[in-house]
């Protein structure tokens, strides 16, 4: 037999399995895409495979158990695949918030996304810009039915998401939330509304934190890479009323940082070097 055709047959029947709640081979299928996703992930549609695990990773019913606790299993076989094939992970789980099945998968990708950022933040780390925007758009208000049903499971993973990150700040008073990227911008939301707001560019290499000023006037934002402390006007401004989509005017230099501070950490190791 063609080995690529035996590989097919296997995969197939992976996959199969996941969906079998009579199945007594399910806990060994579950088991074979936590070892082996990235063979398997050739030979049938890997999107559907993994979104059988976040399924099985969030139910709560005990009678789809059985004798194994799958919900358990299929966490770790997440987990796994999360951190071995990332890109295809936080696609899929990007296109499950913004486009889910219905809303009562939308809510369980959620509780997933809870999971990893207790449990394994750096895997959402690098996708964290592109993870927080699917679930601002979660909330649109004029999606009122939508929006009510996950407003608990989206509010609660932007507060982890912002005590976990310190790329990511929110102000209550305000409603806005504030996301640096890997690129240097940081991407201003407004939750009320659930849209993007304006970006500020100020930073060249990566945002290493953000954080509001109490009235939420203010917005500092760092970068250890340019050893970089950047001061940022973003209350609201005629610039921005009669501009949607531009920043607040920062003062006499325009688009600029309102302030631009540097500080320099040093050359590794070069204290040690001293001594």
């Amino acid at each position: 037999m063609n080995f690529d055709s035996t590989l097919t047959d296997i995969a197939k029947s992976i996959a199969g399995y996941l969906h079998d709640e009579t199945s007594p081979h399910r806990s060994l299928a579950i088991d074979l895409c936590s070892r082996g996703f990235q063979v398997w992930q050739q030979y049938v549609d890997a999107v559907e495979m993994l979104r059988a695990l976040f399924t099985l990773a969030t139910t709560t019913k005990k009678e789809a158990i059985a004798t194994q606790n799958v919900g358990a299993q299929a966490r770790t076989a997440v987990l796994q695949i999360a951190a071995s094939n990332t890109p295809l992970f936080m696609t899929t789980l990007a296109i499950d918030i913004l486009h889910p099945r219905s809303v009562a998968h939308r809510k369980a990708v959620m509780q997933l996304v809870i999971f990893l950022v207790r449990k394994k933040p750096l895997v959402l780390y690098a996708n964290l810009p592109r993870l927080v925007e699917a679930i601002v758009k979660s909330l649109d208000p004029n999606a009122s039915a939508t929006r009510d049903a996950v407003l608990d499971s989206a509010t609660e993973i932007l507060s982890h998401v912002v005590q976990t990150f310190p790329t990511v700040d929110f102000h209550m008073g305000s409603q806005r939330l504030a996301v640096g990227t890997s690129e240097g911008a940081v991407v201003m939301y407004d939750l009320k509304t659930a849209t993007r707001l304006y970006v500020l560019e100020g930073h060249k290499r990566r945002t290493t934190a953000c954080s509001f000023s109490p009235d939420g006037r203010r917005l500092v934002t760092v970068s250890l890479e340019e050893s970089t402390v950047l001061v940022w006007k973003v209350g609201s401004s005629f610039t921005s009323f009669f501009l949607p989509g531009a920043p607040p005017r920062q003062g006499h230099s325009g688009s600029e940082p309102f302030k631009t501070l540097n500080f320099n950490i040093g050359e590794a190791g070069a204290w040690f070097a001293w001594l």
